[in-house]
């Protein structure tokens, strides 16, 4: 495997080498410049020693929390008639435990109760698709009845001048 410089090692980490400099000197591995090579072990003591400092040594570690967003957009008119895009954001939080016997399952549940978790995530993905659908229908109603509305005050409004200008 080739080493790779200290510059090089921070831009795929996405730091400065000055920063990447400091934690590497912190951790005990003498780098002073950029143009240092790192080598594996190195890589490896700046990684335990960062774990260390952060308090999420694995041997220590019993949950791990994955958490997923996701992004839909709905299109709906305003008073104006104007097509607003609201952005709707939804967070799914899951946690999965480590039990003593090492396995690891999904909130500490028996192998019979995770597959009823499965099959009631299942189930509420398909309910909250079917809310999703239905949110963007009601949404498209109401900017249906909204334009209606609008047409209707326009029409009163022209119908009110042509009773004015007589």
């Amino acid at each position: 495997m080739s080493s790779m410089t200290v510059a090089e090692f921070a831009n795929e980490l996405k730091k400065s080498p000055d920063t990447l400099l400091e934690q590497l000197k912190s951790a005990g591995v003498a780098k002073s410049a950029a143009s240092d090579k790192l080598t594996e072990s190195d890589k490896q003591h700046l990684l335990s020693y960062l774990q260390l400092s952060h308090g999420t040594n694995t041997a220590e570690r019993k949950k791990i929390t994955l958490v997923k967003k996701s992004t839909s957009e709905i299109k709906q008119a305003d008073a104006t008639g104007k097509a607003r895009t609201i952005q709707v954001e939804v967070r799914k939080k899951r946690t999965f435990v480590r039990r003593d016997d090492g396995t690891e399952t999904s909130a500490g549940a028996a192998p019979e109760e995770r597959a009823e978790q499965e099959a009631l995530h299942a189930a509420r993905l398909q309910i909250d698709h079917a809310e999703l659908a239905r949110r963007e229908e009601e949404a498209r109603r109401q900017a249906e009845l909204i334009r209606r509305q609008e047409e209707e005050l326009a029409e009163r409004r022209r119908q009110r001048e042509v009773q004015e200008a007589a």
